[in-house]
């Protein structure tokens, strides 16, 4: 009889798909190739976290998977060449990595890599992002792009033009019409021709957190109209062959193909009056990001954690509304495409390892869940009362809304966790991590990701838990999971069956570029991990080699970030006082581990649950 695989509480089939799956052994397991992945080639993320911390590397870690990586990369091509293909499309498609998802060296030097035969490129947003893609753009298929958006001062653009000097295929993108005085002036100081992009601020949105920034009154680009007015300047200097590239980005996570298929007709509609009324030799069109990832594993599109379609389906839709476009518009030459997705590029191939270090439970509410829902009800009918319309007074009341719906909300969130801890008590998992150093998206947008335990998982968890980290401050504390959840299903903790472990998937985009060191938490250790060639380490059924083990920035590098020198300013003086105190010999070793190691709890004795 097979032994139960409990994967399905956590929808493993849902988000996982077709990356994620539990051996028979009730481990976590990564299925590098995707569905090309043959059997008895995944590989145990329980062994990988347990040769990684016999090589010394601490908790907590990030696991990368770089094979995961090369198989979206080449997933994505191989959907935009099935639908050019598929619908008599002209042109190719070429996209570009986004070097703020995750600037992190390895990671970029990967894509450049995977995506060589493929002329994949990078987009920089900023000065320092500008210098990263110009070194690794070297080593890049001659054509690749190098997308420069961002707002640009002289020093960015002269930048942006000596990488085009060197050789590289730079694309400079215009958010604002100041910016093309910059690169005239520039242009004309150091004797580069540019290539020139526009950003359109279009007036498709998408719904949510992540489309606040888009439409007629988004951050950034510019509307048709002064698209056209940059079109007919750069003519009037008889610069317009300057032009070739027109930019969008509507937001990330877009839900529907529906709204991908409306903004690529948007731009593609001013691409082609671009063409067709001022005569711009354009060549790319370039729809930004955007694709998303199914975090939730719905497939519903209906919130910031779900998208409705996959790869296929994205691709289809922005080919297919670039084509019908140009053919609308008398057979204008179809554009090369260019997105820049980064979320749906890295998000599969990293995990995060949380490694438990107590479960406490509980105490019950004082309050009876009647109790509760007679102050939601009082709330319910008592809103704030209404005020004159009067410009003064508008964000008051609007304050005064919020606040109350505050209220109601944590009334209902209370009364939701008492009914349920009626049936079940809550744990509090004391993790050893900081959610504002590996997890700031929760903290910050309250973005989820899907959590389950590493191992046990053929066996039934047995409580119900929410996620406390290590430091000083009340919001370190994960208590909202996919689904709406409140607690995790999780397992007791046995001190005699070893590490208790709880993987954050999908976590590879954004997280630790926005990283902060709340108490002097840093970074978690990075470990990479690939399928063994032979002569690996077998674990699970897989084999598997740690290409590189990198522990987390120390306690010494973390208290020099924030203007200290070590040596002179703690070290030291703390020697100097013990010396006098005669107690150096004691204390020396301890302050010497302590500024050496990560600043996370280490040799934590775990004890029996209750």
């Amino acid at each position: 009889m097979a032994a139960q695989n409990y994967g399905e509480l956590y929808n493993i089939l849902g988000w996982g798909e077709p990356y994620f799956t539990v051996n028979r052994e009730g481990h976590l397991c990564v299925k590098t190739h995707g569905h090309e992945t043959k059997p008895g080639q995944e590989i145990d993320v329980v062994s990988v976290a347990e040769a990684a911390k016999e090589k010394g590397v601490q908790f907590p870690m990030i696991l990368r998977f770089p094979d995961v990586l090369k198989h979206r990369l080449d997933s994505l091509h191989v959907a935009f060449e099935k639908a050019i293909k598929h619908t008599g499309y002209t042109a190719p498609y070429q996209g570009v990595y986004p070097v703020k998802v995750n600037q992190n060296r390895a990671i970029i030097n990967d894509f450049v890599s995977f995506g060589h035969r493929h002329s994949y490129g990078l987009e920089a947003g900023s000065k320092p992002e500008l210098l990263i893609a110009m070194s690794y753009l070297t080593k890049a298929k001659p054509g690749a792009f190098l997308v420069c958006n961002g707002y640009k001062d002289a020093e960015y653009v002269a930048l942006a033009l000596s990488a085009r000097a060197m050789g590289l295929n730079v694309i400079i993108v215009l958010e604002m019409e100041e910016e093309l005085d910059i690169i005239i002036e520039q242009s004309s100081k150091l004797g580069v021709e540019p290539v020139v992009g526009v950003r359109a601020k279009l007036l498709t949105k998408i719904p949510g957190h992540f489309g606040s920034t888009a439409g007629k009154h988004g951050k950034f680009g510019l509307l048709a109209d002064k698209i056209y007015e940059v079109a007919k300047k750069l003519k009037d200097l008889n610069k317009l062959h300057w032009l070739k590239l027109l930019h969008f980005h509507i937001g990330s996570m877009i839900p529907t193909t529906d709204i991908v298929s409306s903004a690529a007709r948007e731009a593609s509609g001013i691409y082609c009056t671009l063409v067709k009324q001022y005569g711009a030799d354009m060549t790319t069109l370039d729809c930004g990001g955007g694709l998303g990832v199914d975090y939730d594993g719905t497939r519903s599109g209906s919130s910031d954690m779900s998208v409705a379609y996959g790869l296929e389906e994205y691709a289809s839709s922005i080919v297919q509304a670039v084509r019908l476009t140009c053919e609308y518009n008398g057979g204008i030459p179809h554009p090369v495409l260019c997105t820049e997705s980064g979320r749906a590029m890295v998000s599969h191939h990293s995990m995060i390892i949380l490694e438990a270090l107590s479960a406490i439970p509980e105490p019950k509410d004082d309050e009876t869940p009647e109790q509760l829902h007679s102050k939601i009800q009082r709330l319910s009918s008592n809103p704030p009362p209404p005020r004159a319309l009067m410009a003064t007074d508008l964000q008051k009341h609007a304050t005064d809304i919020q606040k109350h719906g505050v209220e109601m909300y944590k009334l209902a969130k209370k009364l939701a966790k008492r009914i349920a801890g009626d049936a079940n008590t809550i744990y509090n998992y004391h993790m050893n991590l900081s959610i504002f150093s590996l997890v700031p998206d929760f903290w910050g947008i309250k973005h989820l990701f899907p959590m389950m335990p590493a191992s046990r998982l053929n066996e039934k968890p047995t409580q119900m838990g929410t996620l406390i980290d290590i430091t000083c401050d009340s919001d370190g504390k994960i208590d909202k999971f996919i689904g709406n959840a409140e607690t995790l299903p999780l397992h007791p903790l046995d001190p005699e069956s070893g590490g208790y472990y709880v993987a954050v998937l999908l976590s590879g985009a954004y997280q630790e570029a926005l990283s902060c060191k709340h108490n002097l938490f840093g970074g978690p250790s990075i470990v990479r991990v690939k399928n063994s060639t032979g002569g690996g380490i077998v674990g699970g059924g897989g084999g598997f080699d740690i290409a590189t083990a990198d522990s987390g920035p120390t306690t010494e590098e973390l208290i020099s970030t924030v203007g200290y020198d070590v040596k002179e300013d703690i070290r030291g003086v703390i020697e100097q006082r013990a010396r006098e105190k005669g107690v150096w010999e004691k204390v020396g070793a301890f302050v010497h581990a302590g500024l050496t190691s990560m600043p996370y709890l280490v040799e934590y004795k775990v004890p029996r649950t209750a």
